[in-house]
């Protein structure tokens, strides 16, 4: 099975970006022990560090057909949607175009929830925003290829749910 590991990096805050990059490790690390077969890639490793070694012109381009090329190449895409991600967003989307299975899951960091807010209409009329559970957006959420959503409490709940989805993944 080819899996595509997508998740936030660049909004990630500092504080917490190297405990985000860890568990992004550890889950490639679980999925490989689980499947010695599967082949495993993510940005962290199968495509930034091969951007530093390009001209700063062009970076974006190839940020773009690569990490795209692994989404349409992957038979699943684990989706990591803790923190806003324009390009997490733009993976998913290419995931569902293809018809790919997506597992999103995010984690409670405690500063990454956001509260509805009031918002007036040129009518005067006034409405809450919508904004589901306050982690990832009702619209990522209503992608019709994810198989599965999960909310988990720490690296290795997160990994051992994550490991469940996939295997239940390869038995439907």
């Amino acid at each position: 099975m080819k899996i595509y590991i997508a998740c936030a990096l660049t909004h990630v805050p500092r504080s917490l970006f190297d405990e985000h990059v860890a568990f992004i490790h550890q889950l490639a690390k679980a999925l490989r022990e689980d499947d010695p077969n599967a082949d495993i890639k993510y940005a962290l490793v199968n495509s930034d560090p091969q951007l530093s070694t390009k001209p700063a012109a062009e970076r974006a381009r190839l940020c773009y057909v690569w990490d795209r090329a692994m989404v349409e190449e992957a038979d699943l895409v684990i989706a990591e949607a803790s923190f806003p991600s324009t390009g997490l967003g733009i993976e998913m989307q290419l995931a569902e175009s293809n018809g790919t299975p997506i597992i999103l899951c995010f984690r409670d960091f405690g500063a990454n929830k956001v509260r509805s807010q009031a918002y007036e209409n040129p009518d005067h009329s006034r409405h809450e925003l919508q904004v589901g559970e306050g982690f990832v957006t009702l619209m990522a959420l209503g992608i019709p290829t994810i198989f599965r959503t999960i909310q988990y409490c720490g690296p290795q709940d997160g990994i051992a749910l994550v490991l469940d989805a996939v295997n239940s993944l390869r038995q439907a």
